[in-house]
């Protein structure tokens, strides 16, 4: 009984799978005919940006980069971030209050670049017990940046949601930022090297 039953199932199978090669194959809409693009949808003239190759723009991103920026309490934050050719990054921040006092923070994650577009995938902070990581599911800590422009010594880019322009100066290989060490317990991000 189970042999006939193993072979009925078989043959049902079989017949199933014989009609298939005589169905009628069905294209997909997108593929029956081209695309045309409307007026206004036309690709516009790409910008010299655009024109520099991503893997240039990579190549001449890697290293070291400064910036400076006066706080809104009448201080400053220092960074320098430090792109690898493994698509990892690391900033490490120095902040200085108006009285003077100063703390330093580092995060690390993955960074590229894609056309004009700049990209940061934030993963975690560098304290003094060692690496924190970042909730991956915090949108906040995926960031993407226009190029508006890059050459060898500055790079400036601007924030796509929140539109805030940074310049920043190529440093050479040995350049770091002060390190200052100050443990808060609201603060775990303590530790730069």
């Amino acid at each position: 009984m189970k042999h006939l039953l193993g072979f009925t199932l078989i043959s049902m199978l079989l017949m199933g799978c014989s009609q298939f090669k005589t169905a009628k194959v069905i294209a997909p809409v997108n593929l029956q005919k081209p695309v045309q693009l409307e007026e206004d949808q036309q690709e516009a003239e790409p910008s010299d940006v655009e024109k520099l190759a991503t893997s240039v723009s990579r190549q001449m991103l890697l290293g070291k980069w400064y910036g400076i920026r006066k706080t809104a309490d009448g201080g400053q934050k220092e960074w320098l971030t430090e792109r690898s050719a493994d698509g990892t990054y690391r900033v490490d921040f120095r902040f200085v209050a108006a009285d003077g006092t100063a703390r330093s923070q580092s995060e690390v994650g993955f960074w590229g670049v894609s056309g004009d577009i700049y990209f940061r995938i934030f993963r975690g902070w560098v304290t003094v017990e060692g690496m924190k990581p970042a909730d991956p599911t915090v949108a906040e800590h995926y960031d993407a940046y226009k190029i508006e422009g890059l050459d060898d010594s500055y790079f400036n880019y601007v924030h796509k949601s929140r539109g805030q322009q940074y310049t920043v100066k190529k440093m050479p290989g040995d350049f770091r930022l002060p390190i200052t060490v100050k443990n808060q317990e609201t603060e775990p991000l303590t530790f730069s090297y």
